[in-house]
């Protein structure tokens, strides 16, 4: 129980050795998953998960690939608000309208989940080095659990990556080298970087971190008193999100602990889609994409060869879905999440309300099914994005009249 079982490989199925630190199949070259020995978790082992009165991600213990409690590195991730969006369901036609607030990880993104288990196995494993090629959110959330871990990080950044981001990672210490060209630019010199360097990456091809979010399961069962959402949506990039809260809602399956599945849906921005376009045409891989210019600057991943294959085959196991949002889409799921839930969400985080707005005016999601919609970044990882003005107001008379005239003008102008 609670044990690291075997490392093996998803898709030709070779066994690699749990005793040693390896990414890739020495096979096909596939990411490596790793199985954890459930077999002594029972109804009393849940009971007992479900009374701990520890928080965040390490009360799940027995289903994650450590093994040594002090080598934890944690930052308070993880039980993050589940909100009833009534009203905002209300609006948009939904009677069980449910968000996952993740922008109250801390670091303001989804990434910390996945790096809590990263870094924690680096610490394990005695390496001095971590590092991560980014859009922006790993690149702060590695660098902040290297910081209190204290290990030195360095971070690989495509140029134009949102200054707010860049704050972040160089706060808390971290080497920050700004490539030109886009993320998969960056991802390629990364590549070489690890082969050349030794480096320990935190990023989607390291099978232990690749664990850390199957706790958006376990949560989810959880929070919700052990239903299952019809629908659970996950904005999506290289698609571990999607893949590994898949995988976690497995393993409360296996145990029999729920009793069925939820269906998976990928959100992606239109100007970057591969995992949609794939999921269309019936493909069982993903092709590299031009990556366009997007507000959702988080998810716009042209190839993500690592895991792409796996999110396609995991959507369809779950009779799910993949969809493409437009910019304004985006946009007005964003401004819907502000005035409507009171979550301040960046572009990317906001996606999966868009994929819920669109697949419920299409009549895939009814209106009375359990939607979750997977809200993964903090709206200030891209303060300057706001879709209106936010300049200051001219200034008003000092006075209680003027004071009613400029509340009654902004109430008009807001309804």
């Amino acid at each position: 129980m609670g044990q690291v079982k075997a490392v093996f490989c998803p898709r030709c199925g070779r066994t690699g050795d749990s005793t040693l630190y390896q990414e890739s199949c020495e096979s096909c070259g596939s990411v490596l998953e790793v199985a954890m020995n459930l077999s002594g978790l029972g109804p009393k082992e849940r009971d007992t998960l479900l009374a701990s009165p520890e928080r965040g991600l390490f009360r799940w213990w027995p289903f994650l690939p450590l093994a040594n409690r002090a080598c934890v590195v944690s930052l308070g991730e993880g039980d993050t608000p589940l909100l009833s969006a009534g009203r905002l369901g209300a609006r948009l036609g939904f009677e069980r309208l449910y968000l996952k607030n993740d922008t109250l990880l801390p670091t303001g993104s989804l990434k910390d989940r996945s790096n809590a288990i990263g870094i924690s196995k680096a610490l394990e494993l005695g390496v001095p080095l971590v590092a991560v090629a980014s859009t922006g959110n790993a690149a702060a959330s590695v660098s902040a659990y290297a910081a209190a871990a204290g290990l030195r990080s360095v971070i690989l950044l495509p140029e134009g990556t949102a200054p707010g981001k860049v704050a972040q990672a160089a706060a808390h210490g971290a080497e920050i080298v700004a490539i030109k060209g886009d993320f998969d630019h960056t991802a390629r010199l990364f590549a070489a970087a690890v082969r050349e360097f030794g480096w320990y990456a935190c990023m989607s091809n390291n099978p232990y971190r690749n664990e850390g979010k199957k706790s958006y399961a376990y949560e989810l069962w959880m929070q919700l008193g052990g239903e299952v959402p019809q629908w659970l949506i996950h904005p999506t990039a290289g698609g571990l999100g999607l893949i590994a809260t898949w995988k976690g809602f497995n393993e409360l399956y296996a145990l029999g602990w729920v009793d069925r599945l939820p269906r998976m849906l990928a959100a992606q921005a239109a100007a970057c889609a591969p995992i949609v376009e794939a999921y269309r045409n019936g493909a069982s891989d993903v092709q590299p994409v031009s990556a366009k210019e997007t507000i959702a600057e988080s998810i716009r991943v042209g190839y993500p060869k690592s895991l792409g294959w796996r999110a396609i085959r995991d959507i369809r196991e779950s009779r799910g879905s993949a969809v493409a949002l437009e910019e304004a889409e985006i946009s007005e799921a964003r401004a819907l999440l502000a005035r409507h839930a009171g979550i301040y969400a960046e572009p990317a985080g906001a996606i999966s309300l868009a994929a819920a707005v669109r697949l419920r005016q299409e009549g895939l999601i009814g209106r009375n099914d359990l939607t979750v919609c997977m809200i993964t970044g903090h709206g200030l990882k891209q303060p300057e994005i706001q879709g209106h003005d936010t300049s200051l107001p001219s200034p008003i008379e000092p006075d209680l009249e003027s004071l009613r005239r400029r509340l009654d003008q902004e109430h008009a102008d807001v309804r």
